[in-house]
């Protein structure tokens, strides 16, 4: 193999490798990112076998091959270089030459044909959307996923494809016996840890092709690379395998293995159906009040208690360790028995924290029944984002 190649350019393909390639594991290949030629370009791969990448780059090819090399040595390298045009060179016993003007080196690889094979799109159908708006979907979700490695159904989000009914049938308009349902596909992304329940739904633009009805577990590092290669595209099209979801920009691939073998919680029994009360409250006060009350907390105490009143909200915190604070906070009480209050309900306060930052709304609403069931945060004006936050014992 040799060849030259913009410098800034394979700073960029070797970069996108960086969050793939498994540094820690028994397999030293997976460290390494695949470099081989194709015509006047050259392919860059890398893979943990849960999460791949591949991209096609223009360069100038002398001489066609592949290898394998150690991708952050690589990447850290060729970033301190001069010049603009790097030659590689590869030799027999697959290292790799680099040369920039009086610069030389030769970096130890490993044969390409030890290479797992990296997936690629054949047959799947693919819907193109906006990169933001699924970026936006996975940040407003992944803080609720479980860190406890051990249970993989909880450590993903699931994604879904959603059919709403645009009209729903009335007695004045039955529905046509054998006629198709108008109806529009939502993409909805879910994830909990146990102790709290993310939702968010965006509509999907296209007719919703996207074959996605009985959902798909993303494990948490693939949501990560899947954020990053969203940053950098505008628009990313999507396709569905048997074994891995695709994501496709321009020449750039990105390939995530779903989770077959465990079943995502039944989501919607959690949710409650509706709610005693509903009380809308300044999404910054909240935000900034439940921030400062838990600079007291420590490892054993992190609850705060939430009075809820007809016209404000107590918020208290009682750490025998350090300290104690209280503040009160304003609040529209907009459905509910207000003689029956005041009632008290304690959360793990950064349960309620995470979800809030997430939000963008000056207005949030919160929903609860009693004091020892979950409560419900929504954003005041996207009723399509919300939160649920199961209470703890104080």
């Amino acid at each position: 193999m040799r060849l030259s190649i913009d410098r800034e350019t394979l700073l960029k393909g070797v970069g996108r490798t960086l969050g793939v390639v498994d540094r820690r594991g028994t397999m030293p290949i997976l460290a390494n990112f695949l470099l081989q030629t194709d015509e006047n370009r050259v392919v860059i791969s890398a893979t943990d076998l849960e999460v791949s990448f591949r991209g096609f780059y223009p360069a100038e090819v002398q001489e066609h091959g592949a290898l394998t090399v150690q991708a952050h040595y690589f990447f850290n390298l060729i970033k301190e270089l001069p010049g603009e045009t790097l030659n590689l060179e590869g030799t027999e016993n697959s290292n790799l030459k680099i040369q920039v003007g009086d610069a030389r080196y030769q970096l130890h690889g490993l044969p390409a044909d030890q290479f797992p094979p990296v997936p690629e799109i054949t047959d799947q159908e693919l819907v193109q959307v906006e990169s933001g708006m699924v970026k936006e979907m996975i940040e407003k979700t992944i803080f609720s996923v479980s860190a406890d490695d051990l249970q993989y159904h909880l450590s993903s989000i699931f994604w879904e494809r959603v059919g709403i009914p645009r009209h729903e049938p009335t007695p004045d308009q039955p529905q046509e016996e054998g006629a198709e349902r108008d109806v529009d596909y939502w993409l909805r992304l879910i994830s909990t840890d146990g102790h709290r329940l993310t939702l968010i739904e965006r509509h999907l633009t296209e007719s919703g092709q996207f074959p996605m009805d009985k959902g798909i577990l993303i494990p948490r590092k693939g949501m990560a690379e899947v954020i990053r290669f969203l940053a950098e595209e505008e628009k990313v099209s999507l396709g569905l395998g048997k074994q891995s979801l695709a994501l496709k920009a321009d020449d750039r691939y990105l390939f995530i293995r779903l989770l077959t073998d465990k079943k995502f919680p039944d989501y919607r029994r959690i949710i409650p159906e509706s709610f005693a009360y509903r009380f809308a409250i300044n999404r910054r006060v909240l935000l900034d009040t439940i921030r400062r009350i838990a600079l007291l907390s420590t490892e054993r105490f992190k609850g705060v208690i939430l009075k809820l009143m007809p016209d404000h909200l107590e918020v208290t915190f009682n750490n025998p360790e350090v300290g104690e604070g209280r503040e009160v906070v304003g609040l529209f009480i907009e459905q509910g028995d207000a003689d029956a209050l005041p009632m008290e309900i304690g959360f793990n306060a950064r349960y309620f924290l995470e979800p809030l930052n997430a939000m963008a709304s000056d207005m949030v609403i919160l929903q609860v029944n009693e004091k020892d069931r979950p409560c419900c945060l929504v954003e005041q004006t996207d009723p399509h984002y919300l939160s649920i936050i199961m209470p703890m014992s104080l």
